[in-house]
């Protein structure tokens, strides 16, 4: 595994964190004058300029780059937050400077209104509206609208179906 790590001997390593314990650690590890990567997707709030808020891509998870030879793997696993390094057959897993390298790339090109619970909306994707006077009712996904926290949806209703605006906090994804 060895041969995915730089040449100052360090390499990149799968964090298992607590929930919502991403952040910090991150900033624990940080503090420590470990490397870090926490990939997240930036979200826009009400007012996007002031309300921009980070949610990890993977929950639980994180990437610190470290060399096991001069930070002992002990002082990784008792972190505050962390639950482990994540590990196969016992040994600490390498993760290839590539793969990091691409999902920092991925993530940069990702519009996360395009996620929706963590996964990407598509069009014809079914939904169900658990609140408001839709609640109950099976919805086709057809568009993000500009407000970006509403979505265009087609409903039945009475037998045609009908193009509604609903709030994407009162839909629910529906099971394949």
């Amino acid at each position: 595994m060895q041969e995915h790590c730089a040449q100052d001997g360090k390499c990149w390593y799968a964090l298992h964190t607590k929930p919502r314990k991403e952040h910090a650690v991150q900033e624990f590890l940080l503090s420590r004058g470990i490397e870090t990567y926490l990939p997240v997707l930036k979200e826009a709030g009400k007012n996007a300029a002031r309300n921009r808020r980070e949610r990890p891509f993977f929950s639980c998870y994180l990437f610190a780059r470290v060399n096991l030879s001069q930070v002992p793997l002990s002082s990784l696993n008792w972190a505050p937050g962390v639950r482990r390094v994540v590990s196969f057959g016992g040994q600490p897993a390498v993760v290839p400077d590539e793969v990091v390298d691409w999902l920092k790339c991925r993530l940069a090109q990702i519009d996360a209104r395009d996620y929706y619970q963590g996964l990407p909306l598509q069009p014809g994707d079914r939904l169900r509206v658990v609140k408001g006077p839709l609640k109950d009712l099976e919805a086709v996904f057809d568009r993000r609208l500009s407000s970006g926290e509403r979505a265009r949806v087609f409903i039945e209703i009475l037998g045609r179906w009908t193009v509604c605006e609903v709030n994407l906090n009162h839909l629910q994804r529906m099971e394949k």
